[in-house]
């Protein structure tokens, strides 16, 4: 069955030089062991304060949602700092590292999505992906269209995961 009014952002598959050391442990508090394996759950492709069209890659480590359809993925940035835009089902990245190797196991397209949902400062994708999450598995979102804040700082991001997983990370502006 389709959730379409699932929470958790997620910005997707690795394209940018990088990006793709995915892994982590138990997901859930905002730690380092909730992303991928340099530490990040949010990782903006340019930190440049006021840059626009940002692609923002999330990666969250499955705990909580483990056993069911990955079937949504949102993120909630600071309103009053960060602007999201909307989207094309086919501009969205999306996949799982299954064993924690840092490669995509499993990609999914546009054809995946049911939905792709913004306001001024969050995201939500619904999914049908017929792939059923499993404890240690990192999913991966990549957004294209982020506008960083004017001001460089670090900048708490929220990333839900089937509306039953939520974790927190920080994302860098201007270092």
């Amino acid at each position: 069955m389709r959730r379409t009014t699932m929470v958790v952002a997620v910005v997707a598959l690795v394209s940018l030089a990088g990006c793709s050391g995915l892994g982590g442990g138990p997901a859930g508090d905002g730690t380092a062991d909730d992303a991928g394996a340099d530490g990040s759950v949010v990782e903006s492709g340019n930190a440049t304060p006021g840059a626009t069209g940002v692609d923002h890659t999330l990666r969250v480590t499955v705990n909580e949602s483990a056993g069911s359809e990955w079937e949504s993925v949102a993120a909630t940035y600071p309103r009053d700092r960060f602007s999201v835009d909307s989207v094309q089902h086919g501009d969205l990245r999306l996949g799982v590292d299954t064993d924690g190797d840092g490669a995509l196991d499993r990609e999914f397209d546009g054809s995946h999505v049911s939905g792709a949902n913004n306001n001024d400062y969050s995201f939500t994708v619904g999914l049908d992906t017929d792939y059923t999450l499993e404890a240690g598995d990192v999913v991966v979102v990549e957004y294209p269209a982020v506008d960083n804040p004017g001001e460089p700082g670090e900048y708490a991001v929220e990333v839900t995961v089937n509306d039953a997983q939520t974790t927190t990370g920080n994302v860098t502006v201007g270092e």
